[in-house]
């Protein structure tokens, strides 16, 4: 097996835990909905209070991050999917050689 051969190998194979990685992110998006969306709920139905502000805004950063840490797993995978010249010599410099 030449260089080329090993890096795409090893390429492909980190891209496939990248995307592994986004699939169980995203089995965690139901639950931090379902949380962001009942306390935005509780707070329209009672007066909004400094605890009962504090559930909603928190949930809503955790979504976020969530969605954020979901779309760098993917560009990720994507990138090593594609196998880029950065990324073989980032995997497999040529002083290794």
């Amino acid at each position: 097996m030449d260089r080329k051969a090993a890096v795409l190998l090893v390429s492909r194979a980190l891209a496939l835990i990248q995307g592994i990685c986004a699939l169980i992110e995203t089995s965690y998006l139901p639950e931090r909905l379902y949380s962001y969306l009942h306390y935005t709920h509780q707070v329209a139905q009672v007066s909004a209070s400094a605890g009962s502000v504090y559930l909603p805004s928190l949930y809503c950063v955790e979504v976020a991050f969530l969605f954020l840490r979901i779309l760098i797993y993917l560009v990720l995978a994507v990138a090593f999917w594609k196998c880029a010249p950065w990324i073989e010599s980032a995997l497999l410099p040529e002083c290794v050689q």
